[in-house]
């Protein structure tokens, strides 16, 4: 793999399993650890960005850090992409303007 991009993923489940929205999702503990991508980290991969926008809900916020922390603590090649002002709605568009090319020399780890 060349590498990826994470926009504004949920990367740990635990959270989720523990409030309201578990109602709907019905999430059991093993559920929430298979599909936790942060708990599944490759041994070998490409450079991936983590990207986050700003705006967005301050668990979003806190999962984009930790797992860009957690890629690149395994020392796979990564680094976080803070998006200011933008939220899971405008991320995209964000990212797209020209611009946009000032995050991608941005390395937080």
């Amino acid at each position: 793999m060349r590498g990826g991009i994470a926009i504004s993923g949920i990367y740990e489940m635990e959270p989720i399993r523990l409030n309201y929205l578990n109602e709907k999702l019905a999430l059991d503990t093993a559920e929430a650890e298979r599909n936790s991508p942060i708990r599944h980290l490759p041994a070998t991969a490409g450079e991936l960005a983590v990207a986050y926008g700003t705006r967005e809900l301050p668990e979003l916020r806190r999962q984009s850090i930790e797992y860009a922390r957690a890629w690149t603590e395994r020392g796979l090649p990564g680094r976080l992409l803070p998006v200011d002002g933008a939220d899971h709605f405008t991320i995209l568009d964000a990212l797209a303007r020209p611009e946009a090319e000032a995050y991608a020399g941005r390395r937080h780890f």
